[in-house]
């Protein structure tokens, strides 16, 4: 049975491991476990008493935040409650100020080379789609500036802003969006469609309106100090849209959430940056999301653009509203 190991605030005099095999759950927290659980406790007030927990399954580790008041990081982003996300060969895990580096056994040199090269190649091939889809990228405004404010405690900000990012990803859920991944201070989410004509028009007017809805509940929770307790710093959520052909899939053994790969992706968060200070909270939309959904939705053209990595020019509008 194959096994891997956890180290707990490694590099420092206090390190110390805690080994796990197959089949293994391994909670984290505060409070001790009843007997036959194995947990990890962290004493300290600022890990809940049930904060999280690492599934060891064969096809690869994975940890998920269990509702925890001050939040979970994997590699400094922050984790949605109740998503399972997957852990690789020394990442880097965040509790209160508790860092956890993980070391999940690396299956892969258990087999022949040449089956093992073989069955790599059918897993990728088989996990690995294309599609046509409609990304959303939001990213929280002067979040660098607050994290640098409240350097001492970056908890306080981290808790605030998972807290947003669940209420987000709520809304995400309700208008038919998949949750891609949760960066720092960014989300990302998409709309997938097909080639046909309303395939494609339909995802990139429902991204659309769900980018109108996150205002609507940015607004609302940027006026609620128990969400964003930070007066000096108003809430505001820089949104970007694209659309066009991805790569969607999990490489590998990862079981998390699928990874949207290629040239929609990386526009969308080129455009996002295009959103200066004196606009927060602006919505902006490429030229294709444009065409496909501005019989449903009002824009104002902003211009023509040279992003980096595009050979011509990108039309660039800003969403005002939907029509009905």
């Amino acid at each position: 049975m194959a096994s891997g190991n956890i180290k707990v605030n490694p590099d420092t005099p206090d390190e110390y491991s805690v080994e796990l095999t197959d089949g293994e759950v391994l909670h984290i927290g505060r409070r001790p476990a009843p007997g036959g659980v194995k947990k990890l406790i962290l004493p300290y007030p600022e890990v809940s008493g049930q904060h999280a927990e690492i599934r060891c399954n064969a096809d690869g580790w994975t940890i998920m935040d269990r509702n925890s008041t001050n939040g979970t990081t994997i590699n400094g982003k922050v984790c949605v409650s109740g998503e399972e996300y997957p852990l690789r060969h020394g990442d880097e895990v965040r509790i209160a100020q508790y860092q956890l580096r993980v070391f999940p056994p690396q299956m892969e040199f258990e087999l022949d080379a040449d089956e093992g090269e073989d069955d790599s190649q059918d897993r990728t091939q088989y996990s690995i789609k294309f599609m046509n889809a409609t990304i959303l990228v939001g990213d929280i405004k002067k979040f660098t500036t607050l994290m640098e404010t409240y350097a001492a405690s970056p908890e306080i900000v981290m808790g605030a802003a998972q807290r947003i990012f669940e209420s987000l990803n709520d809304e995400i859920n309700k208008n038919y969006g998949q949750l891609e991944k949760i960066a720092g201070d960014a989300i990302m989410a998409y709309w997938a469609g097909d080639s046909s004509s309303e395939g494609a028009r339909i995802p990139a007017y429902q991204a659309c309106h769900t980018a109108l809805k996150l205002r609507e509940v940015i607004a609302k929770l940027g006026k609620d100090k128990r969400m964003w307790p930070f007066e000096d710093y108003p809430l505001n959520l820089d949104i970007a849209l694209a659309t066009g052909p991805v790569a969607a899939g999990a490489l590998g053994h990862s079981s998390g959430n699928p990874a949207v790969l290629g040239d929609t992706a990386n526009l969308v968060f080129r455009l996002e940056k295009l959103i200066g200070d004196d606009r927060p909270g602006d919505i902006i939309v490429d030229g294709n999301t444009f065409t496909l959904s501005n019989d449903r939705c009002n824009f104002e053209y902003m211009g023509s653009y040279n992003i980096k990595g595009k050979t011509k020019a990108v039309e660039v509008y800003r969403l005002l509203s939907t029509r009905n």
